[in-house]
């Protein structure tokens, strides 16, 4: 059996102004390494043989916090970057709806449908991700692992193992800034999601309000596909040998 530890990164100062960071390497902002910072104690209780990251200043600092000191190697992995966005790096909802109109609600409501100018679509984002994560545990087999992540990238990722479609990526349980998603994967591709997005770690003061996605200002969300449909047993193909 393989265990991943699945991490979202903690908080930069583009996420805290809803701002779409995609592939811009931000680093985290103080209250982004406030909450990485409580990583270290949950995460010292499991050994690691590896910690893989997306190689983004965001997520490596978050994979840092993992490690904790430990010797553990660290290795950065482009496949699991976030989104590239193309001409929308670092803009807002406003300044996007007055140069494409029409574009965000495709964002919010058909994301299967969006190109960004420039930048990648959900299943492109989704088809490289995969192939990372398959590559992660072919390599992992029998072993324990964190991975340092993104929001959309882990939605993408749990979208496919889990048969969700991804116009209603948005609609699954959303994950906090440091969330830990805990899944346990055999060599038959039977897998587990022990947790999903445990977030009991962060003190209350840097939980969000706000559902924390660019361009997305929900102060309550009722999930489509709620813990019930994403924690469990689950079959996908790509991690049998």
């Amino acid at each position: 059996m393989t265990t991943v530890y699945i991490v979202r990164h903690g908080e930069t100062d583009l996420n805290r102004l809803y701002r779409f960071i995609g592939s811009t390497d931000h680093p985290l902002n103080e209250r982004g390494i406030a909450q990485v910072e409580t990583l270290r104690e949950p995460m010292s209780k499991f050994h690691l043989d590896r910690i893989y990251s997306s190689p983004l200043k965001r997520t490596m600092m978050t994979a840092e916090r993992i490690q904790n000191g430990r010797d553990i190697e660290i290795i950065p992995v482009p496949d699991i970057k976030e989104i590239h966005c193309g001409g929308w790096e670092t803009l807002n909802r406003d300044e996007i709806e007055a140069k494409w109109p029409g574009q965000i609600e495709l964002w919010e409501k058909k994301p299967d449908l969006l190109h960004m100018e420039g930048g990648e679509t959900f299943l492109q984002v989704q088809e490289r991700a995969i192939r990372g994560i398959i590559d992660i545990v072919n390599r992992e087999r029998g072993n324990s692992i964190a991975i340092a992540c993104h929001m959309l990238t882990i939605q993408l990722i749990m979208a496919k193992l889990l048969r969700v479609p991804i116009r209603d990526v948005w609609e699954m349980v959303r994950l906090e800034n440091t969330s830990i998603t805990t899944m346990n994967i055999e060599d038959n591709g039977d897998f587990e999601v022990v947790r999903w997005a445990d977030d009991s770690h962060l003190p209350d003061e840097l939980k969000n309000a706000n559902v924390k996605i660019a361009g997305i200002h929900n102060t309550s969300f009722d999930a489509k596909y709620d813990i019930t449909d994403v924690e469990g047993k689950h079959h996908f193909d790509g991690f049998a040998i």
